[in-house]
């Protein structure tokens, strides 16, 4: 292989692991999210306010998964930008 194919694909190599790695990093905030909403249902007595107890552990939740689904999206547009490029 020619010494600039060779640093082409690595440098190939090295794009792709580093969004893999975002992409599972993306994908384990998304799980942590859902699993604060599943553990948030155990029942406990129901707060008055909306930012009390588990009604803001249910939220953070949601904002969690909602922001992941996010990062996942402009993740997936920045790889087919550098595609592309």
């Amino acid at each position: 292989m020619p010494k600039t194919l060779k640093s082409r694909h690595k440098k190939l190599i090295h794009t792709i692991m580093k969004t893999l790695l975002k992409a599972f990093i993306v994908v384990i905030i998304i799980i942590g999210g859902v699993l604060i909403i599943v553990v948030g249902k155990k029942p406990f007595p129901e707060p008055e306010c909306l930012v009390c107890g588990i009604n803001l552990i249910r939220i953070l939740g949601i904002a969690e998964v909602i922001l992941g689904l996010g990062a996942l999206v402009i993740q997936a547009n920045l790889t087919e930008k550098q595609r592309t490029f």
